[in-house]
């Protein structure tokens, strides 16, 4: 990259090798301030500037002079100097940050949500293909809007409405009232009151429609031994304040 340089020639008074001296200050440019430890090469001469971004050069030939200078985090400077004999030039060399170029980034962010499914282990279970698994998503794609609707359309359980109030049985057992858990404790008042239970706080549902499906960790009542049992799982709603 070849880069603006500041020039700053003043004449010496010291005519006997017709040479030149040579200040180079290594500066940032864009504020300006100088880059400490850049590396400088001169007519093929490797050099460090110092704190202040500064290298002194003695004897330099008059004439064209390459110049090359490097630092951490900047692009590589590379122009050519005309050093007039018999004085000592002063010259600025701006570097250039270097600005890093990605690539195409596809980014997965997994929600709180999904991060507190994962933990109780709904994802490791519904790998394992018994019961059946059912999103929030997979529920408002639906249109459910109660408790209710979450189980419409899953075979071996049935919503059952009467006097009681509306709750979940099996249908492969006549009556037979299924297991409800909440978060991982069993609710008992729920297998006869669904509508007790608020919708919008469902993050996700399991259901396990018979004791063979029912995981060992659930399996410890007799509504889970002969009946199955239905595992909700709350979510964590952000609030507008």
């Amino acid at each position: 990259m070849r880069g603006s340089i500041a020039l700053l020639v003043v004449l010496s008074a010291v005519a006997s090798a017709q040479t030149a001296e040579l200040t180079l200050l290594v500066r940032d440019g864009l504020t300006s301030r100088p880059v400490s430890g850049a590396t400088l090469t001169v007519a093929g001469l490797s050099g460090t500037a110092d704190d202040f971004g500064r290298a002194e050069l003695l004897g330099v030939e008059p004439g064209p002079l390459r110049v090359v200078a490097r630092g951490p985090g900047y692009a590589v400077l590379d122009t050519t100097l005309q050093i007039p004999a018999e004085s000592h030039v002063v010259a600025v060399l701006p570097l250039a940050p270097e600005v890093e170029h990605l690539g195409e980034v596809t980014v997965e962010a997994e929600t709180v949500n999904d991060a507190l499914l994962r933990r109780r282990g709904f994802f490791a279970r519904r790998q394992q293909r018994t019961g059946v698994f059912v999103t929030r998503e997979e529920l408002d794609q639906r249109g459910a809007s109660q408790v209710a609707d979450v189980f419409g359309g899953v075979a071996g359980v049935r919503v059952q409405h009467d006097a009681a109030g509306t709750s979940l049985v099996s249908s492969r057992r006549r009556g037979c009232l299924m297991a409800m858990y909440v978060d991982g404790t069993e609710m008992t008042y729920l297998a006869r009151n669904l509508d007790a239970f608020p919708y919008d706080d469902i993050a996700a549902v399991e259901v396990y429609r018979g004791p063979a499906e029912v995981p060992l960790e659930y399996t410890q009542t007799k509504s889970q031994e002969t009946c199955g049992a239905v595992l909700i799982w709350t979510r964590i709603v952000a609030s507008d304040r």
